[in-house]
């Protein structure tokens, strides 16, 4: 009986390293099946699946070698979901894919919105795609995917760029197709909860792209705890537990650890950094916040929460001028920021966009860290003191001589970061920064930032994990429906329903369960 999917002593390393990414991998995944991946950054969990779905060697140039046993017709959803977009409108690009199988174009209205049901997109047809949220964008890849009528689906952290509640919203959609259909899945994944629940399977990589473990969710889970948590493996913060025995047993020892989480801060504010008034920023002609006033003291942690769209991103841009704003005024140090020279500006503050490959200029991962520096003419001793150390505190160290464009996507993550880290900036602006990270590298990024907040550095922070929020943040700024809905400590803000109740924002588990024993029903 020939192999449904998977593959037979399976090796790749791509030609721009020395390493293999994938070291004899032996898998066979069955019809049906729903399989999760698991890995620290870097192990190779993208690799696997773009192996598994044809993608490489067939479009992605690399050395491979051993079996691999692919599907004839595979889907794929990525990260970005507007990576895999070629067309404007949302009926058009669903009918791309139904052209790929010759559908006649007759037979494509119903099929498309047969398609638009099944997954949810419960949007005009016509509607531009720029016009979607990113949860919706996400349906309309799958409705896509749907539409070529794949043997397999493959979904590489389909919820990464998700809020909360955005996430959810996929995990619930997929696990209803899941049972609804004998779809074969492949994950891979870093936030679990919500999805691993629901699996057949997991498959466990280790640094070096080697299975270490294979088998049922539960049994994965309590046998290589200390090898995943070792290896900076996320795992689910509920699963294997039962969320109505939490609520409804206080001895239970998860529950007494939850409980135990939630506590109040209190805020010492120092000197005012950065303030603004009544500022409003939009894209384009569209205006999407108004009216915001906030102020930002010196050595405070600042995280900006929110629904994808709400202005979070154009916001933290506003603030070193990489976007305009529409009206309002914003004040740094005291002076106006549109008075400031962009070398002395960037001087006091730094930037780590979301998308890393966006701040890349050099062709080195050294000399993107040292870039820096010798552009302020530092003595190469130092920039190469201080560079070699942010390498080895970033895990970088044996890429140095890479590509930066040739990293995974952690990895990536990292050097973003550990470019802004060579200085000592007053202020230091994060698009999330810990997404796409693997727990250890997530913990050490956070733990780097709060040394640098000790030292006096603001923190600003757009970011969707509410435990940094709750854990690290001295204020937060909840966008919302066009405006700052809210401002204050971490513990306000979760405490009260009322504060969040219209937005994407899902408190912490510790707090969910603190409301559900309050109301005393299962939340």
């Amino acid at each position: 009986m020939s192999m449904f999917l998977g593959c037979k002593d399976l090796s790749i390393r791509f030609y721009n390293r020395s390493e293999k990414i994938l070291n004899h991998i032996t898998l066979s995944i069955h019809q049906g099946e729903k399989v999760l991946i698991l890995g620290p950054s870097g192990s190779g969990k993208s690799t696997l699946i773009s192996a598994l779905a044809g993608i490489i060697p067939e479009h992605l140039d690399a050395e491979v070698s051993g079996k691999v046993f692919k599907r004839k017709s595979a889907g794929v959803m990525f990260q970005d979901p507007d990576s895999q977009f070629c067309m404007l409108r949302v009926d058009e690009e669903i009918a791309f894919s139904l052209e790929n199988r010759s559908i006649p174009r007759n037979e494509m209205d119903q099929m498309i919105s047969d398609l638009m049901e099944k997954v949810g997109l419960m949007v005009d047809k016509k509607t531009p795609i720029e016009k979607l949220s990113g949860g919706m964008k996400q349906r309309l890849a799958l409705a896509c995917l749907l539409a070529l009528e794949p043997d397999v689906l493959f979904f590489d952290e389909p919820t990464a760029q998700l809020d909360p509640a955005g996430r959810n919203e996929i995990f619930g959609l997929l696990r209803h197709l899941a049972e609804k259909t004998n779809h074969t899945m492949v994950f891979v994944e870093h936030v679990l909860d919500g999805c691993i629940e629901w699996m057949d399977r997991v498959i466990i990589l280790d640094e070096h792209g080697k299975i270490i473990g294979d088998g049922e969710p539960k049994e994965m889970l309590l046998q290589f705890n200390q090898q995943m948590k070792d290896a900076g493996i996320w795992r689910p913060k509920l699963f294997p537990h039962k969320w109505e025995e939490i609520v409804q047993d206080p001895s239970h020892p998860l529950s007494i650890k939850l409980i135990n989480r939630v506590k109040t801060k209190r805020l010492v504010q120092g000197d005012c950094l950065l303030r603004t008034e009544h500022v409003e920023i939009g894209y384009g002609k569209k205006t999407v916040v108004s009216d915001i006033e906030v102020k930002i003291h010196r050595g405070e942690w600042i995280s900006i929460v929110g629904e994808n769209g709400s202005g979070k991103s154009t916001f933290l841009k506003s603030l070193i001028r990489l976007e305009s704003i529409q009206k309002g005024k914003i004040y740094f140090q005291g002076e106006e920021l549109k008075k400031w020279l962009d070398r002395e500006l960037f001087e006091q503050a730094g930037f780590v966009f979301q998308n890393p490959e966006h701040q890349f200029i050099t062709d080195t991962v050294f000399d993107e860290v040292a870039f820096g520096g010798r552009q302020r003419n530092w003595p190469e001793d130092q920039v190469r003191s201080k560079t070699n150390r942010l390498l080895e505190e970033f895990g970088l160290a044996p890429y140095q001589d890479a590509h930066p464009f040739t990293l995974s996507l952690g990895q990536k993550r990292r050097l973003s970061v550990a470019t802004m880290l060579l200085f000592d900036q007053a202020l230091l602006l994060l698009d999330e920064p810990t997404f796409g990270q693997d727990e250890k590298t997530a913990r050490e990024l956070i733990k780097r930032l709060k040394e640098r907040q000790e030292q006096g550095t603001t923190i600003v922070m757009v970011t969707h994990d509410m435990d940094v929020v709750d854990r690290f943040s001295d204020q937060v700024l909840l966008f919302n429906k066009g405006r700052v809905s809210y401002q204050g400590t971490p513990y306000g803000l979760f405490s009260d329903p009322s504060n969040y109740c219209e937005s994407a924002l899902i408190p912490p588990l510790h707090y969910q369960l603190m409301h559900a024993r309050r109301e005393g029903v299962l939340v």
